[in-house]
């Protein structure tokens, strides 16, 4: 009986200390859920094209865990952490995969206003649900050394209630790459927000975000937002340097050849000149924003180079020209060589144009500029040649003989079948009279045949 007490008690005991450790369990489990729900600051971009959630695990010191995601549709999505401003920040970036079904991620570091730079030295490992999920591209990450960066100079306060935070989203280009220095357009949406670290301190694990359309901001706040946002000076370079290729160039060569309109043929290429001036000066000045062009060492910008100087040379050898000719009504030496130097300039002109655009992210506009140049240059090409022809035969229907005329008594003055000319005709004798001399003989003499009879009187 005593045994049975004692294995009875035994049997008690462990159900207890079972039931104990599941309700626990089942009690931390929760915890862990409502910690996974809150412990996290979440942002959402107004126009709903980015949202963030930041985790700090209050068990460490180093890392930090995150949530990005952004819509199909969307070229790149980032957040800067630590500043208000873009530079100095860290630039956690994400863009779609080369395959379009995933998600690179890029960690950057940005010097100023111009495209951030990869850091490979920022370490974030992927998390499970990266990936694309129902049209939204997701990234959590877990990152190792993302609270101090640049030696320092760079860090996020965890401490801190209001930390300053940047973020930015790309246009709707389709920029699908694998690599983690793919080039970037310029942000099309920005803006700063602040993030509560405290709020965000908990246990480690990726933070939830509220993918419905009522989410709302935890514990951040919205700060300056600004959409729509464009490359203007890019736009301009553009705009300008296909009007001067592909139309005032070919145009001033089209109005000397119409009708040798030397002096309109200066004027329009002197203000092509200047507006290529224009051009190409925003062109250097944006140079400077974008990774892939800050060396200046692409194609697109050494041929811009190269037809900068060969405009002025073109330009100088046609003014001297002209004021030769003025001087002496002689052609130069330097016609031939401006005339053609303005051929291979137009030329490589228009190839930069193609080269231009895919540069700039923007290959899809070289269909606008191959339409343009299709339509332009056969159209000044076919007037030019319907010019020619139709002066052709002017020219040759003023240089033909009058030919036979059927009517020679209608000339005037008498000259009856001489047209205007009053020499005798060939074979004449000089020395007999032309016969319209003679007078018609008129019957009316004293024992003639009588008076002149009406040819009517005989019908």
């Amino acid at each position: 009986m005593r045994s049975f007490s004692t294995l009875s008690r035994l049997s008690l005991a462990v159900s207890a200390a079972l039931s104990l450790f599941t309700t626990s369990t089942q009690a931390q489990d929760v915890n862990t859920t409502l910690s996974n729900a809150t412990a996290g600051s979440v942002f959402v971009s107004p126009p709903r094209d980015l949202a963030f959630a930041l985790n700090v695990p209050s068990d460490s010191t180093t890392d930090l865990y995150f949530s990005l995601m952004f819509p199909e549709g969307t070229s790149w999505a980032a957040v800067g952490l630590g500043s208000d401003r873009m530079a100095g920040a860290l630039i956690l970036l994400a863009y779609p995969s080369e395959s379009g079904q995933n998600v690179t991620f890029s960690p950057r570091i940005a010097s100023g206003h111009s495209e951030p730079v990869f850091t490979p030295e920022i370490k974030v490992e992927a998390l499970e649900g990266t990936g694309l999920d129902n049209g939204t591209f997701i990234f959590n990450g877990r990152c190792t050394n993302c609270r101090s960066w640049s030696d320092g100079k760079g860090k996020i306060d965890v401490a801190s209630k209001s930390q300053n935070m940047i973020y930015a989203t790309g246009d709707t280009s389709t920029l699908k790459s694998d690599s983690f220095d793919a080039p970037l357009r310029m942000h099309y949406n920005y803006g700063t927000f602040t993030l509560d670290m405290a709020h965000a301190t908990g246990p480690a694990g990726v933070p939830a975000i509220d993918r419905s359309e009522n989410s709302t901001l935890i514990a951040t706040t919205q700060g300056l937002s600004k959409e729509g946002k464009k490359d203007v000076a890019a736009i301009m370079h553009a705009i300008i340097m296909v009007f001067v290729f592909v139309g005032l160039y070919p145009f001033g060569i089209f109005v000397l050849h119409l009708g040798s309109w030397v002096r309109w043929h200066g004027i329009n290429q002197g203000f092509a000149l200047i507006l290529t001036i224009i051009g190409s000066s925003l062109g250097f000045s944006i140079s400077k924003y974008y990774n892939r062009s800050k060396k200046v060492n692409s194609a697109h910008q050494v041929i811009g180079i190269l037809i900068f100087i060969f405009i002025f040379a073109q330009f100088t050898l046609g003014f001297l020209h002209h004021r030769t000719f003025k001087k002496t009504q002689q052609t130069t030496k330097m016609a031939p060589i401006h005339v053609w130097m303005g051929r291979v300039i137009i030329v490589m002109g228009v190839i930069n144009g193609f080269l231009g655009f895919p540069l700039a992210q923007a290959s899809q506009y070289n269909y606008v500029l191959a339409g343009l140049v299709l339509f332009l240059f056969p159209a000044m090409m076919l007037v030019l040649v319907t010019k020619k022809f139709i002066q052709k035969r002017w020219n040759k229907s003023k240089n033909e003989p009058a030919g036979y005329n059927l009517e020679p008594w209608n000339q005037p003055n008498g000259q009856a079948g001489q047209g205007n000319n009053p020499q005798q005709p060939m074979g004449q004798n000089v020395s007999i009279p032309a016969a319209s001399t003679y007078m018609p003989y008129h019957a009316q003499a004293k024992g003639g045949l009588g008076p002149q009879q009406n040819t009517r009187e005989y019908v």
